[in-house]
């Protein structure tokens, strides 16, 4: 089993697409987020510098709020629909997981029931950083954070 860390997070930027969906329709939808993102970077609008990220917010009823972008280095200003968005600051429960994007839900869950036997307490933004992409699906790294309360 992998291990779930505490880690204290840092002012970091993304460039990033925002959208209300639902869990059902985002596997569908998540590739067309990032593609807006890219078409930015290709016209220069928008310097990368880091991995790609999906962050989660106000899930409810099977809908959540999804920001879909790549890490930058420093603030710029809004491109259309590509914005400058935060990632969430203070602590989160982290682990890593190690295989298919389809099997990302295992690591959500070990976070939430350490979470749970831990006595923190989960707000409610999750988020995934994605490693460098591989065609093997075992090698195919995803850091998974949850935000936590403090106490």
């Amino acid at each position: 089993m992998t291990l779930v860390s505490i880690v204290r997070l840092e002012p970091t930027f993304i460039a990033a697409v925002r959208h209300r969906t639902t869990f059902a329709a985002l596997p569908r939808e998540i590739r067309g987020y990032f593609d807006v993102v890219y078409a930015a970077v290709r016209d220069g609008a928008v310097k990368p510098a880091g991995h790609n990220i999906a962050i989660y917010r106000n899930a409810s009823q099977g809908a959540v709020d999804v920001e879909c972008g790549v890490q930058v280095a420093a603030k710029f200003a809004d491109v259309g629909v590509v914005e400058c968005r935060d990632l969430p600051r203070g602590e989160a429960a982290m682990t890593v997981h190690w295989g298919p994007y389809e099997r990302l839900a295992e690591a959500h869950e070990r976070v939430a029931a350490w979470a749970a036997g831990s006595g923190r307490v989960r707000a409610g933004t999750i988020w995934e950083v994605y490693g460098d992409w591989s065609e093997d699906p075992a090698k195919v790294r995803t850091d998974v954070y949850h935000l936590l309360k403090p106490g």
